[in-house]
Parts: structure tokens; C-alpha cells; sequence
């Protein structure tokens, strides 16, 4: 695959991927600390979340929800962030070969 074409969907996907992977971390932060802890203990021990209050069924909802759209949503994401991670290392690898034959042709 052409450099260019790598580098513009590596930077295209994390512009995508990043707003929602930030959603994920938050929601999933306030869900482990404080006072919003007790959501994910109940669904863990699979009780309803919702009489916890709105704020704890409004962040489980984001973090888990499930259904078709939010199993697409989190399939998406999964994929982003893998394919972040593939190209990622295929542009460092790059870089990393340009440099090294730069130093050999350059001594």
C-alpha cells in the first residue's frame, strides 16, 4: 500500500475513532470511581442500573448498550482502534527503515 494512502487513513480513522474512544474512557472512568461505581456493580451482579438514578443508567447505556446498533457502534470502534494500531506501526516501521538508510548512506 502506497505511504500516502496509509498516512491519510491513519490520520482520517483517528480523527473519526478519537471522539468516540474519548466517550468510551469517560464513560467507563465515572463508571469504575465514585459515586457511579455502583452502576456497573449492579450489572455486573445483573440488576437494573436505572434505579440507581439517571446519571448511572445514562453512563452504563453509553458504556454497554446493548442492541444492534451499539454491537455495530462498538464493532466500529474495535476495528478503528485496531486498524490505528496496525498503521501505526507500519508508518513507524517506515520511518524507522528511511532513518536507518539514511544513517548507513550518510557514514
Amino acid at each position: 500500500m502506497n505511504r500516502f494512502v496509509v498516512n491519510k487513513l491513519h490520520r482520517y480513522v483517528g480523527i473519526v475513532v478519537a471522539p468516540f474512544l474519548v466517550i468510551q474512557a469517560l464513560s467507563g472512568l465515572f463508571l469504575d470511581y465514585g459515586m457511579f461505581r455502583k452502576a456497573g456493580a449492579l450489572l455486573a451482579g445483573g440488576q437494573s442500573p436505572v434505579s440507581r438514578g439517571r446519571w448511572d443508567a445514562l453512563l452504563v447505556k453509553i458504556h454497554f448498550a446493548p442492541g444492534l446498533v451499539s454491537d455495530a457502534y462498538h464493532l466500529l470502534l474495535g476495528a478503528g482502534i485496531c486498524w490505528m494500531a496496525l498503521s501505526g506501526w507500519i508508518l513507524f516501521l517506515r520511518l524507522w527503515r528511511a532513518r536507518k538508510r539514511a544513517a548507513a548512506g550518510g557514514n
